[in-house]
Order: structure tokens, then C-alpha cells, then sequence
């Protein structure tokens, strides 16, 4: 191997490099990425209360053990859930963002048991949703700018480096 391609090779790329500590959210979200993600979730918004649930009921079709770990019905998570989203869509452009808060949601995560592999599934279940209440209108675009997020909030919930790089790759073939 010449030391040319032992140095690329050595060396991560910038597009999927994690984030830095301490970074916020939507560091590496795009202007372009930010708006498709706003614009996306404005069309959701009328119904938030039924994709919430939607999502609760995906996400314990795909792990029933998370069922559990949540506790209430998929009606209550969900509009708890859709109000973080909500949240989440908001502080974009914030430069803190949301990375202080998610810190905390991640330790109060990890004392009810939730780990990297759990926020992987919410990710899969969050796609999954968007694409069937989005319809046609959950383009490549769109799909690629809330991977992006969602491989971003997995890295900060999970506190773990390589989450966000594990996560890109597996959020995008959903």
C-alpha cells in the first residue's frame, strides 16, 4: 500500500467524521437540510398527535422491549414525543441547540436502560413514519436532511463517538 492511499485511508473523512464534544445538534446540518426538515415538519404538523402514535407503534413493532422502558400509552408518548420534535425543529438554528438538553435526556436514558442500539431503532421507526405520513412528499432530500439529524441526536443521546458514523449508514437504507 504507497503511504499516499495509508494516509487517506488512516485518516476519516470530513462528511462523516463525528462531531466534535460538545458540538451542538445541527453543527453539520445545512442551511438547505434545516429548511427541508422545517418545511417537511410544518406539513406534519396538523396531525403531530396521530404521528406520534404512529411512531410509538412502530418503534414497538420493531423492539417490544421498548414498550416497557416507556411507560404510558403510545397516545401519551406520542404527544411527548412529537413535542420534543417540535422542540427540536425550533432551536435549529440556535447555536446551542438542543445539545445540553439531550446530554441530560441521554444519562436519564441510560438509567432506564436505553442504549445506542435502541436509538437506532427509534431512528429506523422516526424514518419509516415520516416516509408514510410525508408520502411523495418525503423526497431523497428530505430523507438524507432528517437521517442527518437523526444520526446526529443519536450521537448526542448515546454519548458515544462512533454512534454517529454507525448510524448515518444505518439510517440512510431505510
Amino acid at each position: 500500500m504507497s503511504v499516499t492511499a495509508q494516509a487517506s485511508a488512516a485518516k476519516p473523512s470530513n462528511r462523516l467524521a463525528p462531531a466534535r464534544a460538545g458540538a451542538s445538534v445541527e453543527t453539520s446540518l445545512t442551511a438547505q437540510q434545516k429548511r427541508v426538515i422545517r418545511e417537511s415538519f410544518l406539513k406534519l404538523d396538523p396531525a403531530l398527535d396521530l404521528v406520534g402514535q404512529l411512531f410509538f407503534l412502530k418503534l414497538y413493532r420493531l423492539d417490544p422491549t421498548l414498550r416497557a422502558r416507556f411507560g404510558g400509552p403510545a397516545e401519551t408518548q406520542g404527544r411527548k414525543f412529537m413535542a420534543a420534535v417540535k422542540l427540536t425543529i425550533i432551536t435549529l438554528n440556535h447555536e446551542d441547540g438542543l445539545a445540553p438538553t439531550l446530554k441530560l435526556l441521554g444519562v436519564r436514558h441510560r438509567q432506564l436502560g436505553i442504549k445506542l442500539r435502541h436509538y437506532r431503532t427509534m431512528a429506523k421507526a422516526m424514518m419509516w413514519t415520516l416516509e408514510q405520513s410525508l408520502e411523495k412528499r418525503f423526497t431523497r432530500e428530505t430523507k438524507e436532511a432528517w437521517a442527518k439529524l437523526l444520526a446526529q441526536i443519536t450521537h448526542t443521546l448515546s454519548g458515544n463517538n462512533a454512534a454517529l458514523l454507525r448510524s448515518v449508514g444505518g439510517t440512510a437504507g431505510v
